[in-house]
């Protein structure tokens, strides 16, 4: 079922973070607690997708569709933000009770104070890479020495995906000139304003691509990258009050992920009831295209989608975020993510 309501909590303060959206947080102390589901029966769950409606969402839409989250005892209201509101502004309200968000997200929110916990991955890989012309001399990342690198601003995804790609070549701040360029990594690119920018392997590329740039991609390293990218986050006082309908969504969505993989049409088929603009044959191909880029993310290096989280990064992670200033307080890993809602027979024991 479809809502679209564009609600601002008043206890919420903008903050911005992120490289495709403003992240919003709560201005509350760790004591205050929003009455999250507290309207609505024990098998209703809001489901928050942080962007216009997109393909990327296409398992949301297609474990709607088919009737896979009802399947699993869960009645699903799917709810899409405004530009104007944050990420966990609905979640932190109690409007919302999971929403797709990245995991340096919820680390900086978590940093915070606020109540926030991942509890199943949405991309098992990082998306984040450096792009540059195709004639161009970047090679590698060590290639960057010397090199400008635009990026939207110096906080959020494309800032931390660059510092994570310098730390991976070994280069420091001195090495490179990082240039905020707003969200004109195309334009910069193409006009040779900078030498690389740093996007996402299913939007700026393929972005680029259709616009008919000629582009190479220099991927960060999937086993070494200190990042983890859109997770299913929700608070702790939520699933630990609904953890039926915690498994319930992971597993859903899952299987929704590899039922795409097998037959990419029913993604388009269900993503056309939320975007309205997938109505001729330029924004199909586009869709497609954006479609063919996210597959491999939500299915990772096992080729199926699982839910499992590695918790080995996600502690990587807060290190990683605190040594560039970007926590506001202390975080503690073990309980910023858990693996306690993916289901047993889906989990990879590496990650669990």
């Amino acid at each position: 079922m479809k809502e679209n309501l564009l609600k601002l909590s008043t206890i919420v303060r903008a903050a911005v973070v992120g490289a495709c959206a403003s992240l919003v947080l709560a201005a509350c102390t760790p004591g205050d607690k929003a009455a999250q589901s507290g309207t609505h029966g024990d098998s209703e769950v809001t489901i928050g997708l942080t962007y216009i409606p997109n393909i990327q969402f296409s398992p949301v839409y297609v474990a709607d569709a088919q009737g896979t989250y009802t399947d699993n005892g869960v009645v699903p209201t799917i709810r899409h933000h405004g530009s104007h509101e944050g990420f966990f502004t609905a979640l932190l309200a109690g409007e919302e009770d999971i929403v797709i968000a990245s995991g340096d997200e919820a680390a900086v929110a978590a940093s915070q104070g606020l109540d926030i916990v991942s509890i199943g991955q949405y991309y098992a890989s990082y998306p984040g890479a450096v792009i540059v012309p195709e004639d161009s001399d970047i090679h590698s990342l060590a290639d960057l020495e010397g090199k400008t690198v635009g990026i939207p601003g110096e906080h959020g995804a494309n800032y931390y995906a660059t510092r994570a790609a310098m730390q991976e070549a070994g280069l420091s701040e001195s090495d490179v000139t990082i240039s905020p360029i707003g969200y004109t990594q195309q334009a910069a690119l193409a006009s040779g304003q900078v030498d690389a920018v740093v996007g996402f392997t299913n939007n700026d590329a393929v972005q680029m691509r259709l616009a008919g740039l000629q582009i190479r991609e220099i991927t960060l390293n999937p086993t070494s990258t200190p990042l983890v990218s859109a997770s299913f986050i929700t608070t702790h006082k939520w699933a630990q009050e609904h953890p039926e309908q915690a498994r319930a969504v992971v597993a859903a969505t899952t299987k929704a992920m590899n039922d795409i993989a097998a037959a990419p049409q029913i993604a388009l088929d269900a993503t056309k009831q939320w975007d309205t603009s997938l109505t001729d044959e330029a924004t199909l191909s586009a869709a497609n295209a954006v479609l063919a880029a996210t597959v491999p993310l939500w299915l990772g290096d096992t080729g199926t989608a699982t839910g499992a989280q590695d918790l080995a990064t996600w502690a990587q992670m807060v290190t990683f975020l605190d040594s560039l200033g970007e926590l506001e307080g202390s975080v503690d890993a073990t309980t910023l993510a858990t693996n306690d809602y993916v289901s047993a027979n889906d989990s990879a024991s590496p990650q669990s």
